[in-house]
């Protein structure tokens, strides 16, 4: 049925280091990872220079192939935004579990925030971990029940 979301992309510095998040923390698996063209669409897409090699990596969710991908900018390319300009939702199963360990490896989180009996939708937490280009990933826990 169409239409059809296949993935997002985000434009990193260090796909390595956004894996410490999107991997270790999230549970994403590495599906591919490779370098790309010189011909690569993400050069026309983004508006990179063709002179600067980019890699990629495209990641499963358990339910999802190519959920998401990452591509690698290097150097000083990426602007720094002070609002940031996109992020991820990721629903987990276990929203303290999922922060500590995003704490763990020393990613920035926000405070938790709970909405047991909300006018919309079910009850559930929900914090943002920032990856290390300022991505947010607003994770979220579905609650079984409203005290």
């Amino acid at each position: 049925m169409l239409p059809w979301f296949q993935r997002a992309c985000l434009l990193v510095r260090d796909i390595p280091a956004s894996l410490r998040l999107y991997r270790d923390v999230l549970g994403f698996s590495v599906s591919h990872f490779g370098e790309d063209s010189p011909d690569a669409y993400s050069y026309d897409i983004f508006n990179i220079p063709r002179d600067i090699p980019t890699r990629f990596a495209t990641l499963d969710s358990p339910e999802q192939e190519r959920t998401l991908a990452l591509i690698e900018v290097p150097g000083t390319v990426l602007q720094t935004f002070s609002i940031a300009p996109a992020a991820t939702v990721v629903r987990v199963a276990d929203l303290a579990a999922t922060l500590n360990r995003a704490t763990e490896l020393g990613f920035s989180v926000t405070e938790p925030r709970w909405h047991r009996d909300p006018e919309r939708g079910p009850a559930r937490g929900e914090a943002a971990i920032y990856d290390p280009d300022g991505h947010p990933a607003v994770v979220y826990e579905i609650l079984d029940s409203a005290p």
